[in-house]
């Protein structure tokens, strides 16, 4: 190895040797920087919290941090109001001080707003409030991404970022925005997650193969459907509950938490979504006991009007909303559901013996009734039921729009399964599906089978209902046709249904009510609402018990 000193003059060697000494100390800041500013908090979130942030918290919400810290996945089932956004945030940044080489990616539910003026507003709010925790980084909350920074250049491998989940595109691509995340400390914070599609956690699931991964889900609990609930019961995350009932504003009627839930709206929500159980009634599932913080306390109404103290004892829940809005549960199975979970589990438990005897095959000599479901919108699915008398197989999807590829398809799949009947949705697009599938019939008829009048059927389900029951006319005949799935599946001992958790979860979702003499099956924007899709394949279900009548018929032979 040359020696530099018999190149340089020795006041030049000097200089040299004192640049030389100035980039080590250089490297060793740069090193220094690079490390988590504090290690001593990677097993203490909430010491991180309390000691560098100033912040205290819920108590409910101290579980939460630990969670994250001990778990793989942290579902956060949460009231409303109750700091589960504010307590994220704070995650965000504990993770991204505390651990070398640390990446959080953040999302939430679409539209994009749902993710700027929540959770990324929360962590605006630190970023204003602790401008020195922050002066060596790199922060653009307009783009939503904080990262670390070595003499003024960003450190690629240490951020907190905000990923925009797409309202439309294919599943895939979804997905594919979500996929490829790799870093020595990962962690994924999903918000308002039961509206996060599928594809997403897929994603999601893809990066946390191995290290030092974590995923925490917040959410409020609406209905039993989606993947968020199917984590649960396949208990791939550990479940943590933020009720309102334990937030300390309600608890203390005092507003130790500004903006927080607070006790006038928790005590008015009481008298208005519950009511006192009577004498002559059992308790179940759908009672709640009045906590004794609020025993004689009065809240008004909206109007201003002030209600009664409130007694204590126990009350049973009238609307939804209380389950979800107050305690942080699922709200359980009401006299208004529509399909009973119990009635679904027998279905399934009966398709699993007939195939565990016979296969996937369907009845000796049987041939289905198909019903269609056409996608409305890039997001949903054309769907195709088959039932064979009681028993449904795995339903048939695709995606996209274009009633000629859909009712060529429908054509193709009549040929291949003579069926006795073909109930097409014919509301909105699908008003095309029909006559197109009748047209390419025309064109290539079956083989060997004469194509016959009147199985072609399009259904529209606003007109006028064919039917009636003892309780009640259908308001319209979409609601019959909802009802008929109901009695097939309460009152016939053949009814079998697939391992199939979407159609499952969306036959859970719906209620009903009977005004003025009439049955109304919940709307199916308010089923979207739950579910955080359309429910196609409970709508083609549906379509296979649609009304054999003449004057719905596309004719052809």
């Amino acid at each position: 190895m040359v020696n530099p000193a018999t190149l340089l003059t020795s006041d030049a060697f000097n200089v040299f040797m004192a640049e030389v000494a100035t980039e080590a100390t250089r490297l060793k800041q740069r090193k220094k920087l690079a490390l988590a500013p504090y290690p001593q908090y990677q097993t203490d979130p909430l010491g991180f919290c309390m000691d560098i942030l100033g912040e205290s918290f819920a108590p409910d919400v101290l579980p939460v941090m630990e969670s994250v810290r001990d778990h793989p996945v942290t579902i956060a089932r949460s009231a409303n109001a109750t700091g589960k956004t504010h307590c994220a945030a704070r995650i965000a940044v504990w993770w991204f001080k505390c651990f070398n080489g640390a990446q959080v990616y953040t999302c939430a539910a679409p539209p994009e707003g749902n993710l700027k003026k929540l959770l990324w507003g929360e962590i605006g709010n630190i970023l204003a409030r602790h401008e020195a925790l922050f002066r060596n980084d790199v922060i653009s909350t307009a783009s939503m991404n904080v990262g670390r920074s070595l003499d003024g250049r960003k450190v690629a491998n240490d951020f907190i970022t905000g990923v925009t989940i797409p309202g439309s595109g294919k599943p895939e691509e979804r997905e594919a925005r979500f996929s490829g995340k790799h870093a020595p400390h990962l962690l994924f914070i999903v918000d308002e997650g039961d509206a996060v599609p599928l594809e997403v956690y897929k994603g999601i699931e893809a990066c946390m193969s191995g290290g030092h991964a974590r995923m925490l889900i917040m959410f409020n609990p609406r209905a039993k459907a989606g993947p968020v609930y199917r984590m649960e019961n396949n208990r791939e995350g550990n479940v943590v509950q933020l009720s309102a009932l334990n937030h300390p504003n309600v608890v203390t009627g005092k507003n130790l938490i500004p903006g927080a839930v607070d006790r006038e709206t928790t005590v008015r929500r009481f008298n208005e979504w519950t009511r006192p159980l009577m004498p002559t009634e059992d308790e179940d599932e759908l009672c709640v006991p009045v906590p004794p913080f609020l025993i004689n306390v009065v809240a008004s109404s909206k109007s201003g009007e002030p209600y009664p103290p409130l007694p204590g004892g126990l009350r049973r829940i009238t609307t939804p909303e209380f389950c979800y809005m107050v305690l942080g549960e699922y709200p359980p199975q009401g006299s208004d559901q529509l399909i009973s979970e119990e009635w679904l589990s027998a279905a399934r438990a009966r398709w699993n013996v007939y195939v565990a005897l016979y296969g996937e095959r369907p009845p000796a000599g049987s041939r289905p009734v198909l019903g269609v479901d056409v996608a409305e919108f890039g997001d949903d699915a054309n769907v195709v039921c088959y039932r064979y008398g009681g028993w449904v197989p795995h339903m048939q999807s695709w995606s996209g729009v274009d009633t000629l590829v859909t009712g060529d398809r429908v054509a193709d799949i009549f040929r291949q399964v003579d069926p006795t009947f073909v109930y097409v949705d014919a509301n909105g697009i699908g008003t095309g599906v029909a006559p197109q599938a009748e047209r390419n019939l025309r064109a290539r008829p079956p083989t060997n089978r004469k194509v016959r009048p009147g199985v072609l059927i399009p259904v529209k389900t606003a007109e006028s209902p064919t039917e009636k029951v003892e309780i009640g006319e259908f308001n319209k005949l979409r609601d019959q046709l909802w009802w008929k799935v109901r009695e097939w599946l309460r009152t016939d001992p053949g009814a079998m249904l697939p391992p199939d958790d979407e159609l499952l979860e969306e036959l859970l979702v719906p209620t009903y009510a009977i005004l003025g003499g009439k049955i109304h099956i919940m709307k199916k924007d308010d089923m979207k609402k739950n579910l955080g899709r359309s429910p196609d394949r409970a709508d083609a279900l549906c379509l296979t018990f649609a009304p054999d009548q003449r004057t719905f018929k596309i004719g052809f032979a």
